[in-house]
């Protein structure tokens, strides 16, 4: 059988979940599976984001440059060539032309939910790719459950047309490390710092959390600008001097720099009012990091009882659970502890196996194309 792969996203010069997903999809499927032929399309080489690729012999790169709406009209053209078994696209943007067969993952529907954060351009453009790829796929992942119940109730789909398959993290990296010592103890959050992640919230409960005199943790931030960033900066602006120079805007940063950040975190800080999956709650679990964490969409059914959750509009409520965390040593190993068993039920070779289960089955017509 011969898989294509979308790897427009593994090629991406920023990495969010999306573009994480897509990379280790593909190097999770080249550990499990030595049998079948790959064909990874992209705009410019995976080979730069991927190294080991040149060592697969099952996988081909198939570089085709084009400057925009890349899967659109350049992946298209391709398949009017030369249609591969089955195509499988990471993230969500079918092309218009595409094989009999196909599987495309869907992350989330965030701009049903909040249509307000996108241009009307970008709304045009999310609505009509989503109502493309859903009726058009053959089969489709999500992340978690909460997406999938999204997608019924917003597109009227077949449960059986959607498998949930959780993703993972890399083992090696993330795993539990001895801490450096640090002269400030800190607070972590790690995404893009826009208003569906609640960044405006979240400074705000640290600021009642700095009430007490005694805790003296930093806030640090890490994650590109987005929509409504402007109101962050106004939000610290108007908080007393001596906690905004605390506050640590770090902007992008890459991986190795995040694992130092996260590793050596007091807690990871997450009250999102919206996440798909959600990839640094696991990532904290299994490092040994304590979280709290939004009780909103997907994050409950990810972290299940091994994080604090809170009401994420609840501003007192998520000082509290800071505050909890960092006075009752007991509270926080117990926490870390649920984590670390937490994390365990993931990894990205449980989401290859899974996924390369659902194209096989299809491939076999195992899986009715509904």
């Amino acid at each position: 059988m011969t898989i294509g792969i979308d790897a427009s996203k593994a090629v991406k010069q920023f990495k969010t979940g999306t573009e994480t997903y897509s990379i280790e999809i593909i190097r999770a499927l080249a550990e499990i599976d030595k049998k079948n032929r790959y064909l990874l399309y992209s705009p410019t080489p995976v080979a730069d984001k991927i190294p080991e690729i040149n060592n697969w012999r099952n996988f081909e790169n198939v570089i085709i440059p084009f400057p925009k709406l890349w899967t659109q009209f350049r992946l298209s053209l391709k398949m009017l060539k030369n249609k591969p078994d089955i195509l499988f696209i990471p993230a969500h943007t079918l092309p218009l032309i595409f094989p009999k067969k196909t599987v495309v993952t869907i992350h989330d529907l965030g701009f049903k939910h909040f249509p307000e954060l996108y241009s009307k351009k970008e709304l045009l453009y999310h609505n009509w790719a989503m109502n493309h790829a859903v009726k058009n796929a053959s089969h489709i992942i999500t992340d978690c459950q909460f997406t999938k119940n999204d997608l019924i109730k917003f597109y009227r789909l077949n449960p059986e047309k959607i498998s949930v398959v959780w993703l993972g993290y890399d083992e090696k990296l993330f795993r539990p490390k001895e801490k450096k010592s640090a002269s400030n103890s800190y607070i972590f959050y790690v995404g893009r710092l826009e208003e569906k992640k609640n960044i405006r919230g979240m400074i705000a409960a640290y600021g009642i959390l700095r009430k007490e005199k005694k805790i003296q943790h930093q806030f640090i931030l890490a994650g590109r600008p987005g929509f409504g960033y402007d109101k962050i900066k106004t939000v610290i602006a108007k908080l007393p001097k001596n906690i905004q120079k605390d506050i640590i805007d770090l902007g992008y940063i890459d991986q190795p720099t995040y694992i130092e950040y996260l590793n050596n975190a007091d807690i990871l800080f997450f009250a999102s009012f919206f996440e798909g999956f959600g990839l640094p709650l696991v990532e904290a679990m299994a490092v040994g990091v304590p979280i709290v964490a939004s009780n909103r969409t997907s994050i409950p059914e990810i972290c299940s009882k091994a994080a604090l959750l809170v009401d994420p509009k609840n501003i007192q409520e998520m000082a509290t659970a800071l505050s909890r965390l960092i006075n009752n040593h007991n509270l926080r190993k117990t926490f870390i502890s649920k984590g670390l068993d937490r994390a365990k039920l993931f990894s990205w070779k449980k989401t290859a196996q899974k996924t390369l289960q659902i194209i096989e089955d299809l491939h076999y017509n195992r899986i009715k194309i509904n």
